[in-house]
């Protein structure tokens, strides 16, 4: 059995993962070490991802059996830097890489389809396996040079409307649960994207008519100044994008009918409302998103193809949870405590955190390891009494947050059926990638 390392290095999210005997070891994303979002840090080297990874464990570029690399750029890097022989070095395209990460990680059994789709990987926007216990073959890829990228229109939105690329799409996600149906906005948009009927979309020149449809109209108009304006330009996108991705899925489903479940994977499913729309759909049985939908996840993608060129990983498995990143312990605390001698503390169980919360403060949890992917999933997260409609506004001014922007509660799994309309797909939902809708008689408790 091998020690894998796995590691993402582009325009953002660095990442390097460790498969060590078949099994997820860890995952380290640099953003979350630097405290630096990656897109403000952009092509930035895993040097202390690197260096916890042996920290935490000892295991090095030079004393581990294989590295697999998503990206040209790092493979000269290691060669250059590292002494460990050329053979050990894998290359993992991107989009093979997420729909891989995606299909190993979702515990399916028997057909599976995997699809990704983003702004660009390597060659492609995306990519459709047909996956079976294990095996899988490339059905489609959709190039560059010839597709459009629903992604792509995502970024672009993002940034007309005054927020960051690779960082705020989720703010446009909400801002769009704000909106309504413009005729102008959705004929525009869908005349800059379209599905082809053979599992692309098109035309490959999507950017430049977007731009000049912003750039010689909206932008003019104020469009992107009005906050009613605003909210429907963003409706709209969504409107869009879920058509768009329905027309495929289905036309996908009705050629494989067989294949009754799907992995998802790419930045585009970063978006949970789209997701849920997949879901309710009803075309397939199950979904799964991968937890760390975007490039971030890219790492653990490329050191399970590796591990299972090795026959180290042969089928797809679930897992506990997500708690993978850098790990903070008593000693930490300990060591914290005796650097600020100023800090005041005292023991904490999760009971009297409990107490905390009911009593009406907002609680900070810092505990164990770090989250892989985008979710806040307890470990390093903000919580309060979700039943006071004050938190929302509160919370938001406190975080210096968009006041669209949502939070997610958090239901034990033993009460989950009583508080939200749940069919299927419960796995993926453990990891906030999915959303459900509340019950009539919890809309207005939470």
């Amino acid at each position: 059995m091998s020690t894998i390392i796995g590691i993402q290095v582009s325009s953002h999210d660095t990442t390097v993962a460790v498969i060590k005997d078949g099994k997820i070891l860890s995952i380290y994303e640099e953003e979350k070490l630097t405290g630096i979002k990656s897109c403000y840090n952009v092509y930035a080297l895993p040097t202390i991802s690197l260096k916890t990874l042996e920290n935490e464990h000892g295991i090095t570029l030079e004393n581990c059996d294989y590295v697999a690399l998503t990206n040209f750029y790092f493979r000269d890097f290691v060669k250059k830097n590292v002494s460990i022989i050329g053979d050990k070095i894998f290359q993992v395209s991107h989009h093979i890489s997420h729909t891989l990460g995606a299909y190993f990680t979702s515990g399916m059994e028997g057909k599976v389809i995997s699809f990704s789709h983003d702004g660009k990987g390597n060659r492609s926007r995306g990519k459709i396996l047909l996956c079976d216990n294990g095996n899988y073959e490339e059905l489609h890829s959709q190039p560059i040079s010839k597709t459009a990228s629903l992604a792509g229109l995502w970024a672009s939105t993002t940034d007309y409307l005054g927020w960051k690329m690779l960082k705020d799409e989720g703010k446009v996600v909400g801002l769009a649960a704000h909106g309504k149906y413009n005729e102008r906005f959705y004929k525009h948009i869908k005349n800059c994207i379209y599905y082809d009927g053979q599992f692309n979309f098109k035309p490959s020149n999507y950017e430049s008519l977007f731009h000049y449809i912003c750039d010689n109209f909206y932008k003019p108009e104020g469009v992107f100044n009005n906050d009613e304006l605003r909210a429907d330009f963003a409706y709209c996108l969504q409107l869009v994008t879920e058509e768009s991705i329905k027309d495929l899925l289905i036309d996908l489903k009705n050629k494989f009918p067989e294949y009754k479940k799907i992995c998802l994977s790419g930045g585009l499913f970063a978006n949970v409302k789209l997701n849920m729309f997949i879901n309710d759909l009803g075309i397939f049985d199950e979904i799964y998103i991968h937890p760390a939908m975007g490039d971030s996840g890219l790492a653990l993608g490329a050191a399970l193809k590796v591990a299972n060129d090795l026959g180290e990983v042969t089928k797809p498995f679930k897992m506990d949870n997500v708690f993978l990143g850098e790990h903070h312990g008593v000693e930490k605390w300990l060591q914290t405590i005796i650097s600020e001698p100023m800090l005041e503390f005292e023991h904490m169980t999760y009971e009297k955190v409990g107490h905390l919360i009911n009593d009406g403060y907002v609680v900070g949890v810092f505990v164990g390891n770090t989250e892989y992917g985008p979710r806040a999933l307890g470990n390093r997260s903000i919580v309060v009494k979700p039943t006071d409609k004050k938190t929302h506004e509160y919370l938001n001014k406190k975080l210096k947050r968009t006041e669209i922007m949502p939070f997610a509660p958090a239901v034990l799994e033993e009460y989950s059926d009583d508080i939200f309309e749940i069919k299927n797909s419960r796995y993926t939902a453990e990891f906030m990638t999915l959303c459900y809708n509340t019950k009539e008689e919890w809309v207005n408790k939470i």
